[in-house]
């Protein structure tokens, strides 16, 4: 099964012809990209665009993760946005039993966040995986450097040379620490963003160590940009021009929703995808999220009665993924008979199915994306579906999907900050 796309009710709160207009540029757009090469501007950075040659080093990756399975008691996942989301979004929601404890780390510059880690590594069996595309982020590198000195007191120059992976570009400081230690040394393609880097080594090897099937996701990627390659960039291309129709519109924030706990981190993803690819020039949707039934009582009264600049997508899962009924108890009197004999997954989706037609009756413009289950394969569908879409959404705006310059300001004035040398701040 693929994902499902229903835009009606937010098409309805678009001007006449805005959506079919963008729709045809959005195809335009997904027939440029498909077709880039060598020669052309973007080529550099989508390189994400063809799952088979974003996932390298697959055999290596799954000879080292299994190491890491039978020898460590914690994985320490260093890297910061791009660097760990894919993958944490995943293990979280999945959380396959075995394995070791995964610490995530190099995202942080707080002393508690950081002594956190230490402790969780203190006495165990160690390896950690330092993310970092070209080994000049604050974080991972800070981090980097005080787990090196903490696992350096226990383990041998032999011994750290095997349980450090480090994953960077090819020509990096990075890959020039891994030859000189002696480390396993994983490619961040140079053609890849982090953002975009679901389907590369950077996620791929920590999804094993978890124990996923990262076959399976891989296969949802392919399923998607086949899916999308013969419709002309398809539900893609759909939900790109449907954003920049309601864009026309006025509508300033994208709320993504789930019913499901499991997706937050998945909404974090997201987040950091389209605030840091269309957030430019002054233009773009602000990408917010909210995780029901629990934000109902708190966002949702800003969705049903605040201010209508917001859209909202929800994320919806058809299968549950457990079943718990609620028993009849006609002592207690608590007022809840009502509900004896109820699956919690039918009052789960009575309560999405209320939310989405009580915010839509209230002038929200609601987007559906259906996802089949929460499993691998899904996630692969669902990524791809995304990151296709927020690369064509940011054209149809006219900004660049693939910099991230507002990013490196904020970098330049914090390593002068720092005393960086050969930094100016601004």
């Amino acid at each position: 099964m693929n994902l499902n796309l229903d835009v009606d009710l937010a098409r309805r709160m678009t001007e006449p012809g805005d959506v079919d207009a963008a729709l045809e540029s959005a195809k335009a757009e997904y027939r440029r990209l498909a077709a880039l090469g060598p020669d052309d501007g973007d080529w550099p950075v989508t390189g994400w665009f063809h799952c088979a040659e974003a996932a390298c080093q697959l055999d290596l990756i799954k000879e080292k993760a299994a190491e890491i399975r039978q020898n460590a008691e914690v994985f320490v996942l260093v890297g910061v946005g791009g660097s760990n989301q894919a993958a944490r979004a995943m293990i979280e929601a999945i959380q396959k039993p075995g394995g070791p404890r995964i610490v995530y780390a190099g995202n942080t510059l707080s002393a508690c966040e950081v002594a956190r880690v230490l402790q969780a590594i203190e006495g165990k069996s160690v390896y950690i995986d330092v993310i970092a595309k070209n080994f000049e982020t604050l974080e991972p590198g800070s981090h980097y450097r005080v787990l090196r000195a903490a696992m350096e007191k226990r383990y041998s120059k032999e011994e750290m040379a095997k349980r450090v992976i480090l994953t960077g570009t090819v020509g990096s400081r990075l890959e020039e620490i891994a030859k000189e230690n002696g480390c396993t040394f994983l490619h961040f393609p140079l053609r890849v963003g982090g953002r975009y880097s679901a389907f590369t080594p950077v996620a791929l090897l920590p999804l094993a160590v978890a124990g996923l099937d990262v076959d399976a996701y891989l296969e949802g990627g392919r399923a998607m940009e086949q899916l999308l390659a013969k419709t002309e960039g398809g539900i893609a291309a759909e939900y790109a021009a449907v954003r920049h129709a309601l864009w026309l519109r006025g509508f300033r924030v994208e709320m993504l929703t789930a019913f499901e706990p499991r997706l937050f981190w998945a909404e974090q993803w997201w987040k950091q995808l389209f605030g840091e690819s269309e957030g430019k020039d002054k233009k773009g949707m602000l990408p917010a999220s909210m995780i029901n039934s629990e934000d109902l009582h708190s966002m949702g009264q800003y969705m049903q009665d605040g201010l209508r600049i917001l859209t909202e997508t929800f994320l919806s899962v058809d299968d549950p993924g457990a079943s718990v009924v609620i028993q009849p108890d006609p002592d207690f009197k608590d007022g809840f008979d009502y509900l004896d004999g109820m699956d919690f997954a039918n009052i789960n989706r009575a309560a999405e199915k209320a939310t989405l037609h009580a915010h839509a009756a209230g002038g929200v413009p609601c987007v559906v994306l259906r996802l089949p289950r929460i499993d691998e394969r899904t996630f692969g569908l669902v990524y791809y579906f995304f990151m296709v879409a927020c690369a064509l959404s940011g054209r149809l705006l006219g900004v660049n999907p693939f910099d991230q310059e507002g990013v490196e300001e904020y970098k330049r004035s914090m390593f002068a900050a720092l005393g960086k040398g050969g930094v100016k701040g601004r």
